[in-house]
């Protein structure tokens, strides 16, 4: 867990190969999940708005990767 810390700050791909893709800003990282601030998405959904904070739990299978 403590790897991951060092990546506080930094933007991200969330969920990278999914058909439309998020960036981030990772906020936060708990035990439970990541606490994004959202960059850019190729498609505006309730979930990912451009501007907003979106938490997402490591249940949900999360994956990212540094841009």
């Amino acid at each position: 867990m403590s790897h991951l810390r060092n990546m506080i700050g930094k933007e991200v791909l969330i969920y990278p190969g999914d058909t439309y893709y998020k960036k981030g800003i990772i906020e936060q990282i708990t035990n439970f999940g990541v606490l994004f601030t959202i960059t850019e998405a190729s498609k505006q959904s309730s979930d990912y708005v451009v501007g907003k904070k979106h938490f997402i739990p490591f249940s949900a299978k999360l994956a990212f990767r540094e841009i």
